[in-house]
């Protein structure tokens, strides 16, 4: 059996194994059938070396969360921001940009080792393990292609039919050079029908793997992000109402969410221990001389204030201001504080933000909403904060969760972002300072390496607006 690849062309050059046999990838698509796959064991080794790209620094190990914050309206980006920060953070990414290539790389390779899986799983004898297999290669498939559509294509409800450009999809390990990039409504259908097939595929327990809980979870997400309400409804409250993953009421859940052991409210999560070359090194980088910093980077005195201002939020202890050997303040996120976590990417507090705000969308189940709202914040102020009452309206609602994921969801997920994005997709005000949520400038710009092979793709409009 012979292997072909479908990858970026920036990744042509690169290993597709980590973790496993290292196979080179060759510019005609096919490796020496000595090493080709061959045995259950083989098909196991390329799945298992698709979490290795995704927990490394360039992608959910900090880059992707950096790249996303640093477009955000939170980072103080005139200041204390080097390298190949300044031109993110001012909304004009260049395709030669080295960490913006990374993070356009590194899911492509996560990508195309799961199609190699998937073509493979004939070598899984045991039906359990090969639909658990199977399971895992498209839950990847389908978080990889939404990371990298969100990062590098206009947001879903950008167009009436969401007909824009989006990514390249790739569903098979052919080697396709030339291929036009396929539209925004592609691959969301794509995640999707990938997700729903993972959510029958999966078992409900799964070790440190994902479950059919996290693809329900990621649904929720997915739809959340389309402005799908009664989907991203159904799905959070399915998990939810599963009662697997207990919202963590304690005191101490600020230290918790990215604590060891695991949050009990991680739905799906990545393992940072020793032994595993897992460093989270960018979540945790120093800035200002004070050591592990969420993601280095230095936040707006308005954001700082925002979160660290009242003295009864648990949550202003995520939050820290530094002073400089001159006397400058820097003011950071420290949610990232440990040296050893575990980093939920899925987990119970999201959900019930989106199914609070969606119930509240739809104007249903008010009392849902009012319910999950209340125990976010009752948690975060020790009852010192007054709830919400039953009569709440809707729009009361969505402001009072929209106010609160701000604070819960503060550099994770680059969700930020993304919230930005779709407030203004679904017709609302909304923008990063003075550029409009659909600025070119908040999507970033695909690396020149595939531009240059591939004359058929259709780069980014480039800047256009400022901050």
């Amino acid at each position: 059996m012979k292997l072909k690849y479908i990858i970026p062309a920036a990744c042509l050059s690169l290993s597709i194994l980590a973790g496993c046999k290292k196979i080179e990838v060759k510019p005609s698509g096919q490796v020496p059938p000595d090493i080709a796959i061959r045995t259950e064991a083989d098909v196991m080794a390329i799945l298992n070396a698709t979490y290795t790209p995704l927990r490394g620094d360039n992608f959910w190990g900090g880059r992707s969360q950096i790249i996303s914050e640093l477009m955000s309206d939170f980072v103080d980006g005139t200041n204390f921001v080097t390298g190949d920060y300044p031109t993110i953070y001012n909304l004009a990414t260049a395709a030669t940009n080295g960490t913006v290539n990374n993070i356009y790389r590194e899911p492509y390779i996560i990508i195309q080792r799961t199609n190699v899986a998937l073509e493979n799983l004939g070598l899984i004898s045991n039906e359990a393990n090969r639909k658990n297999a199977e399971g895992q290669a498209k839950f990847m498939r389908a978080f990889c292609h939404f990371e990298l559509v969100k990062m590098f294509a206009q947001p879903y409800g950008f167009t009436p039919d969401n007909s824009h450009n989006g990514i390249v999809i790739k569903t098979t390990s052919e080697q396709e050079l030339g291929r036009k990039r396929n539209t925004v409504k592609e691959v969301y259908d794509q995640v999707i029908k990938d997700l729903k097939e993972a959510e029958t595929l999966l078992p409900a327990s799964n070790g440190n793997y994902p479950t059919s809980w996290a693809a329900k979870a990621m649904l929720a997400r997915v739809y959340f992000q389309m402005n799908d309400f009664a989907n991203a409804y159904t799905y959070s409250n399915a998990v939810i109402t599963s009662n697997q993953f207990p919202f963590d009421i304690s005191a101490n859940f600020v230290t918790n969410r990215m604590g060891n052991p695991k949050t009990s409210e991680a739905i799906w999560w990545i393992i940072n221990e020793p032994g595993l070359g897992v460093s989270f090194g960018p979540l945790r980088n120093s800035i200002g001389g004070n050591t592990y910093q969420s993601l280095g980077l230095p936040i707006t005195k308005t954001a700082y204030l925002a979160g660290a201002a009242n003295p009864n939020d648990r949550r202003s202890a995520w939050y820290k201001d530094s002073i400089t050997a001159s006397g400058q303040h820097v003011y950071t996120v420290k949610k990232y504080g440990a040296q050893i976590f575990v980093l939920p990417v899925l987990h119970i507090t999201e959900m019930k933000l989106i199914r609070a705000e969606s119930a509240a969308e739809l104007n249903q189940n008010l009392a849902v909403a009012i319910a999950d709202i209340n125990d976010i914040t009752n948690r975060a102020y020790g009852g010192t904060l007054a709830p919400l009452p039953g009569t709440a309206t809707a729009a009361a609602i969505i402001a009072r969760v929209r106010a609160e994921r701000k604070l819960e969801m503060v550099f994770e997920s680059g969700d930020r972002l993304q919230q930005i994005k779709r407030i203004g997709a679904k017709g609302e005000a909304s923008a990063v300072g003075q550029a409009s949520w659909n600025c070119p400038g908040l999507v970033l710009q695909i690396p020149s390496t595939e531009i240059i092979v591939n004359t058929n793709f259709e780069q980014n409009p480039q800047g256009g607006c400022s901050r």
